[in-house]
């Protein structure tokens, strides 16, 4: 498993836009390392005027935003502009003034860490078939097939929506089960949880009229290796296996991530 200082190289700072990282450079069992041209990221709706500029001096060519229409109609991005492609998800169903499931969850009468956590556990079984997320994720590896330049993928805090997807990206890749843990984990670090939970538990408070306890919110706030095992195990349990989820879900069979490995491995 990598050493966290070379984890912490893949991050690059902005202003207001957390958890924005490169998930490329890893190394693959037969000696290809994959391109420096995949990003991860959380929402960009707080991005500064400086933060836009750097985004935009990347060169993106494509951006899938995995949040809910609930969650991008209270907090819109604010990058990118029509230049960069961007996809998601909308059934056109529901409405886009509710809470989304994660707040949900915090309205529980008997809200405690154990309560949370199992939410977590439910979220993780569900990702993978839920097909709010198939779509952009769908979309994202045709993105990364057909497209050339840098790809971004994000939700809200770029963790566990964004944690699959990446998972799945350079499991499709061929990288190791340690790199892609790693990579996951490092969230945990990458957005110095400690010191943004007063900010976080200020804002669930505010969002949902509920005073809340840090302690309690633990579960919800960071990632867990168990989380993504739980969602590879659900794969596994339905499909058999990760490749064979890929090509029947996704639309990503062996010629596809031959096609990716072509592209974005050197």
């Amino acid at each position: 498993m990598r050493h966290l200082g070379a984890m912490r190289d893949r991050l690059v700072e902005f202003e207001r836009v957390a958890n924005f990282r490169d998930f490329g450079g890893y190394d693959t069992p037969d000696g290809k390392l994959v391109r420096g041209r995949l990003f991860r990221s959380a929402s960009f709706h707080d991005a500064s005027d400086a933060d836009i500029e750097r985004l935009n001096a990347l060169g993106a060519r494509l951006l899938v935003d995995l949040r809910r229409p609930e969650e991008r109609a209270h907090e819109p991005n604010r990058w990118p502009g029509e230049a960069v492609p961007t996809v998601f998800h909308d059934d056109g169903a529901g409405d886009i003034t509710a809470l989304p499931p994660h707040l949900m969850a915090l309205m529980q009468a008997d809200l405690n860490a154990d309560a949370l956590a199992a939410y977590m556990h439910y979220a993780y079984r569900s990702f993978p078939f839920e097909e709010r997320l198939i779509q952009p994720y769908r979309a994202w590896f045709r993105g990364l097939i057909e497209g050339e330049g840098p790809a971004i993928i994000h939700c809200a805090a770029g963790k566990d929506r964004t944690g699959l997807g990446c998972a799945l990206t350079l499991f499709a890749l061929g990288v190791s089960d340690d790199d892609v843990f790693a990579d996951y984990e490092f969230t945990n670090q990458a957005v110095d949880l400690e010191g943004r939970f007063p900010r976080i538990q200020a804002a669930f408070e505010k969002r949902i009229g509920r005073m809340l306890d840090i302690e309690t919110l633990r579960p919800i706030l960071g990632v867990r290796e168990e989380y993504l095992n739980i969602a590879l195990d659900e794969i596994r349990a339905k499909h058999g296996s990760i490749e064979t989820y890929l090509e029947h879900v996704l639309g990503v069979g062996p010629s596809e991530r031959a096609a990716m490995r072509q592209r974005l491995l050197a």
